[in-house]
């Protein structure tokens, strides 16, 4: 059982793949335009580089518990 009690809801996540199948590609360059404004305004109003790249985790893979206290112990969680 997947212990995410506790866990801030920061990002969010969509599969590329699901992007390409399920949105018009009118719709995906509307995405990738409003994400565009995101990263720039972000530079702009706030000096910060958006160029991180994130690791993802479903939280029904097995070893998902291991990770969320090595998430805590190193204080990322929450």
């Amino acid at each position: 059982m997947t212990t995410t009690e506790g866990m801030e809801m920061k990002y969010t996540v969509v599969n590329n793949e699901d992007i390409e199948k399920y949105l018009h590609p009118n719709l995906q360059r509307e995405l990738n335009r409003l994400l565009g404004y995101v990263s720039g305004n972000k530079e702009a109003f706030e000096g910060k580089k958006v160029e991180n790249t994130y690791l993802v985790i479903n939280t029904d893979e097995p070893y998902v518990n291991e990770i969320t206290e090595i998430m805590k112990k190193n204080g990322h969680w929450g």
